[in-house]
């Protein structure tokens, strides 16, 4: 089991990263003046109305400044990455129990402690990259049950 919560914001600076950077700075030389939910509204409105229910459509939310304003929000999303996590490393040892062994090379019980390890730190390598995105549908789903960040600002 994984015995502490690493400060996963990491997952969360593909934003900060030059070519995120530049590929924002022409879309709003193209867009204009226009944020990202005014041009999606504008985009459904011209394009998907009608033929998509408004509930299916979400707008985006910043995960990294919503977690910052709120410490219960950071705590949230890092349960929500250690259960990414947890789920990864019982995928991978399912994935493992499918592969049988030749019995040319046999390790015994020290072989299978440091394997349950290995894939501690696999589980761990997974969830740490953003490459599942498990642990953002999973925080998005609970924290929608949360009053939202600016009523929490205004009331401090």
């Amino acid at each position: 089991m994984i015995d502490r919560i690493n400060d996963y914001s990491n997952r969360l600076n593909l934003i900060e990263k030059p070519e995120i950077q530049n590929l924002l700075r022409e879309e709003k030389q193209i867009r204009g003046a226009r944020s990202f939910p005014e041009a999606l509204r504008e985009e459904f409105n011209e394009k998907l109305s009608g033929k998509v229910s408004s509930s299916e459509v979400r707008m985006p939310h910043n995960i990294r400044e919503e977690i910052s304003a709120d410490p219960y929000r950071k705590k949230l999303y890092d349960a929500s990455v250690e259960f990414e996590s947890v789920f990864v490393k019982m995928m991978l040892k399912e994935m493992k129990s499918t592969v049988h062994k030749s019995g040319l090379i046999e390790g015994g019980y020290a072989e299978e402690i440091f394997e349950d390890m290995l894939y501690d730190e696999y589980s761990k390598n997974l969830s740490a990259n953003s490459s599942l995105g498990l642990a953002e549908q999973i925080y998005q789903s609970l924290s929608s049950n949360l009053p939202p960040v600016s009523k929490l600002n205004a009331k401090a």
